[in-house]
């Protein structure tokens, strides 16, 4: 008797055990590649990039602590897997504001947080905030996806409708830094793989821009600072909340890269620049 209640009790912990796994939260593993690049006064002066990878959690399977805690994440989870620095010889070595833009993505695609009252969305594509035209939708082709030729890209003007189009970073303060933003443009490109709503696991690139007139305190005339941050998904797969805790908890085997060949190139001028600078 003893020893069929030992059986009956290891069947029954097995299938506890499978049950909570299949429970377990799912997470969209996104790599790519990034780069972020910032030019002072039109002259380029820093470029980051390097391969890193973005957790997204997929739609909660159980109503389990963890998975509520990612429902009320900002931002995904992250981890860098190699980076390269340059800079400009004359560069003076601040890098806040490249660092203020590296890659990270909101759980809420942009193209879903729009889905409010005050955003509207005209037959063209336009979409308003309020009475203030603030981005674009386009559908077009969408080159190097193996499971659909077709894309859906939004863009978004953050500072449509702010007084003046700019917006004051007291926070920079603390840092010795007066500093406003005059433009912050974003953009988000997802594979259409039929009609339905977009999540993360969509993503093909995101894009950011920002402007920003800054000096040091002390200092009278600003400098125009503008930084731009590249995110393009090259692989995705899905894997569970304990593979992604493993997964971090790596050291990666090689911080060196290359960059992928999907990945689009830049601009002749900033290509040369980036050429003539100097690793750090």
């Amino acid at each position: 008797m003893k020893c069929k209640r030992l059986t009956s009790i290891a069947l029954m912990l097995l299938l506890v055990a499978l049950t909570l796994q299949g429970q377990e939260q799912q997470f969209v593993r996104l790599k790519g590649y990034y780069r972020v690049y910032q030019a002072t006064n039109a002259m380029l002066a820093y470029f980051i990039d390097g391969m890193v990878e973005m957790y997204v959690p997929i739609a909660d399977t159980s109503q389990s602590s963890s998975s509520t805690t990612h429902a009320r994440s900002t931002f995904v989870d992250r981890k860098f897997l190699g980076e390269r620095r340059c800079k400009a010889p004359q560069a003076n070595g601040d890098e806040t504001f490249v660092r203020m833009n590296m890659p990270q993505l909101e759980t809420i695609p942009l193209v879903e947080s729009i889905n409010s009252e005050e955003y509207s969305t005209r037959n063209n594509g336009d979409v308003y905030r309020w009475a203030d035209k603030c981005g674009q939708i386009n559908h077009h082709r969408l080159d190097n996806e193996p499971h659909t030729n077709t894309g859906l890209t939004i863009e978004i003007d953050n500072l449509a409708g702010q007084p003046n189009h700019e917006l004051e970073l007291n926070q920079l303060k603390m840092y010795g830094i007066v500093a406003r933003m005059t433009a912050f443009e974003e953009s988000e490109t997802y594979a259409e793989q039929n009609a339905r709503n977009y999540t993360l696991a969509d993503l093909h690139a995101a894009h950011k821009h920002q402007t920003f007139m800054a000096h040091y305190r002390g200092e009278d005339e600003d400098e125009q600072i503008d930084v731009w941050s590249d995110f393009f998904v090259t692989d995705k797969m899905v894997i569970s909340e304990r593979e992604m805790k493993r997964i971090k908890k790596e050291k990666p085997q090689s911080r060196t890269f290359t960059i992928p060949s999907s990945v689009p190139q830049l601009e002749e001028n900033i290509a040369e620049a980036w050429a003539k600078m100097v690793e750090y």
